[in-house]
């Protein structure tokens, strides 16, 4: 655990930590990019053991390896994630490098657009770590692959380049089939939804959760045609997640001042609400949760946007709230890593270690 303990101990402590010729804005880059680059260095180096998936990414690696171009293509469903397997195996065949350069290129992708936004790095760490992404870096590389991708179709979006971002969907979409999710990133982030919209919102959003299980029936015809996923509904407990992402939901509301936010704070938000969306139908299917994986992602760097655009009347809420979340979520993790179902990341062991 003392890996974890440094992970988020570091950040949080030298953040609030006055520093003389340090300004705030310079420890917080500082602090993210040792966050980050921490993190690439305990994926990059994991034992085997460490994430559900992980010796069975080693197999298809070693599997992909031996296959020709040509049989690659014609035995592949998402072939970019099946050639990206073969050209890592042409420079080194050993399952550990395989490993180190997939944790590179997931935050090659990711960390540029969180450098970009982070305006907070205790509060956008705590609530990274505490998100299933998190634990999925440590497992699902397809998928986090995919993910990674995703931020490059969120630039293209910001900047309304719609080729671009559709070329990059396409991309997401050879590494993981669930990344046609991101579909609906372009014209989310360009709909302009302010607090008028509760009205309106709210009781969609009540009826959503109370049929639930007949709409995700009608959705499941659709999606099962184009994943590999069983659409066969189960009970699978994620309702605390649920209850955080309403909880976010109306802070993100109440707390700003609509003038104070940007475009890109609206779009951000905007996230967040089909966020809220997908994770009602999470408790019937873990589908939805791997397809939330595209949205909840942009959470951390959503909220510590909002606390910066608080309105007057919530002042204090916001400041008050923003130290709490930090403490909580902090706490939160570690007991969680000790009781709750986290793909065997925890505890963690390093690859030269004997086990």
């Amino acid at each position: 655990m003392l890996p974890f303990v440094i992970l988020l101990t570091v950040p949080i402590v030298f953040q609030h930590m006055p520093v003389k010729r340090v300004s705030y804005e310079q420890r917080n880059r500082l602090l993210l990019f040792f966050f980050f680059a921490f993190l690439t260095f305990l994926v990059m180096f994991r034992h085997e053991s460490v994430g559900n998936d992980t010796r069975n990414y080693i197999h298809y690696f070693s599997n992909f390896s031996k296959m020709s171009l040509t049989e690659i293509g014609i035995n592949s469903v998402e072939f970019g994630y099946s050639y990206f397997n073969k050209i890592v195996s042409l420079i080194s065949k050993e399952p550990q490098f395989f490993l180190s350069i997939s944790a590179v290129a997931i935050t090659l992708m990711i960390y540029p657009t969180y450098k970009r936004l982070c305006v907070d790095s205790s509060l956008t760490i705590v609530l990274f770590c505490l998100l299933s992404t998190f634990v999925m870096m440590f497992s699902g590389i397809r998928q986090m692959i995919a993910i990674g991708i995703g931020f490059i179709a969120y630039e293209f979006t910001r900047r309304k380049k719609i080729v671009l971002f559709l070329l990059a969907v396409l991309v997401a979409l050879s590494f993981h089939t669930s990344a046609f999710m991101l579909v609906f990133m372009y014209p989310l982030y360009h709909t302009k939804v302010t607090k008028k919209w509760l009205i309106a919102i709210v009781p969609i959003l009540i009826v959503v959760l109370f049929f639930n299980n007949q709409i995700f029936a009608l959705l499941s015809l659709i999606i099962e045609q184009y994943t590999r996923f069983e659409s066969k509904t189960s009970s699978t407990g994620a309702y605390s997640m649920l209850f955080l992402l309403i909880i976010f939901t109306f802070f993100s509301f109440i707390v700003p001042e609509e003038g104070k936010m940007d475009k890109e704070t609206i779009g951000l938000r905007n996230f967040l609400l089909l966020s809220l969306v997908i994770q009602m139908f999470a408790p019937l299917h873990n589908l939805a949760m791997r397809m939330n994986y595209y949205y909840i992602i942009f959470i951390p760097l959503l909220l510590p946007k909002i606390i910066e655009c608080k309105c007057e009347k919530w002042k204090q809420v916001a400041v008050v709230g923003r130290h709490i979340m930090v403490i909580f979520f902090f706490v939160y993790f570690f007991i969680n890593a000790y009781i709750g179902n986290n793909l065997h990341v925890f505890p963690y062991h390093f690859f030269w270690e004997n086990i």
